[in-house]
């Protein structure tokens, strides 16, 4: 049976027979990468295709009918060659392809189909710049769409890193008044040096638990920037990242205040340049030391977008800062106190402000690495 279709990009009318179907070949007429159509299944077999006569359906194509035939595509170049089309005669070549799974347009060079979730390549990322204006509008429609999840996420997340520091600290307490009164028996300084001991454990057990919920929710994130519809149980999901991240997390940090401390602007360089190690970690599951070397290529060209898109964020994060002094002057009594019912009306509303702004900076930064890499 034939499969008749045009192709998509000059409207060439192509034919070839049913077990070509699924394969990719360049149109003869223009060179463009195609895709072979699928036999569509609703179609009686019997009857052949709506518009061919009986004969054409019980009857082979002939080869000069056939754009298999046609020049300049070569044998190799065309769906008969096994081997697979090229990377510069495929998808990835163009501004704008059509996804091979869902059909729909996505950029060129990307690893992930943005409507389907397709894995489209695994290479390198080829490096976007990107711009303000497209950063804070994609944000904010996924924000709009996805408020009650991300409030929700982000509660949950607040909720267990309460209950996870009290429950370190409190074990941790546990066992330091056990050691405290055997060594106290013993020697006052081994005493002073086991409180010490305890308590830098408890802040790396609290920075160990941090590190996971943080990994979870950029999970969500992600999955949310690319359509994939996580569930809240991704907060659960940066488990096997957590001592990457915590080693890059310290190397980040004393980059970036070694640069601070280097008249602020090398600093200020450097976390730019980095930020997106731990979408990286998450997202390509890469060593550590590959995640700041692949940030370094797609934070390439883009930096100064970032410190403006830096600049607007903390901009619109100091207005409920100065609603708030502003409201606390404006409440203040004849004694200069201030009025403790509105004070706590104040502050109540102050966290519901921030509970707003803190998921939307989350999944700012989110896009803008999902920009960078065509997703």
């Amino acid at each position: 049976m034939t499969i008749e279709f045009s192709c998509s990009h000059c409207n060439k009318v192509l034919k070839t027979s049913d077990d070509k179907a699924g394969r990719r070949a360049k149109c003869p007429q223009c060179g463009e990468p195609i895709l072979v159509p699928a036999i569509d299944s609703s179609i009686p077999t019997d009857d052949g295709f709506d518009g061919f006569d009986r004969s054409d359906s019980e009857t082979s194509v002939p080869e000069e009918q056939s754009f298999l035939a046609e020049q300049p595509v070569r044998e190799e170049d065309s769906f008969l060659s096994e081997r697979p089309v090229r990377e510069e005669d495929s998808f990835l070549a163009g501004k704008q392809i059509d996804c091979p799974m869902c059909g729909e347009s996505i950029p060129a060079g990307s690893k992930r189909c943005q409507h389907c979730g397709e894995t489209l390549q695994k290479g390198e990322w080829v490096p976007r710049e990107i711009k303000v204006g497209d950063v804070f509008s994609r944000t904010w429609e996924l924000y709009k769409a996805n408020l009650g999840s991300l409030i929700g996420i982000h509660i949950i997340a607040y909720v267990l890193y309460v209950v996870g520091a009290m429950a370190i600290f409190m074990a941790l307490g546990a066992v330091g008044f056990a050691v405290v009164l055997m060594l106290a028996r013993v020697d006052p300084t081994l005493m002073f040096v086991g409180m010490v001991v305890l308590y830098i454990l408890g802040l790396f057990l609290i920075l160990c638990f941090v590190s996971y919920l943080i990994l979870g929710l950029l999970n969500f994130l992600l999955q949310l920037v690319r359509n994939e519809y996580p569930g809240m149980g991704e907060i659960f999901s940066g488990g096997p990242f957590v001592g990457r991240m915590i080693l890059c997390s310290i190397v980040f940090t004393l980059a970036y205040f070694a640069g601070v401390i280097c008249l602020i602007i090398p600093g200020l360089i450097v976390f730019f340049m980095f930020f997106p190690y731990p979408y990286l970690l998450i997202d390509r599951n890469l060593p550590g030391i590959d995640s700041f070397t692949e940030s370094r290529k797609i934070t390439d060209g883009n930096k100064m977008t970032m410190f403006l898109i830096y600049l607007i964020m903390t901009g619109i994060t100091m207005v409920p800062y100065g609603i708030t002094v502003a409201a606390v002057k404006s409440m203040q009594l004849p004694a200069g106190q201030v009025s403790p019912l509105g004070l706590l009306i104040l502050m109540g509303f102050m966290g519901l402000l921030y509970l707003l702004l803190i998921p939307f900076s989350m999944l700012l930064g989110t896009v803008s690495y999902a920009e960078m890499t065509y997703q």
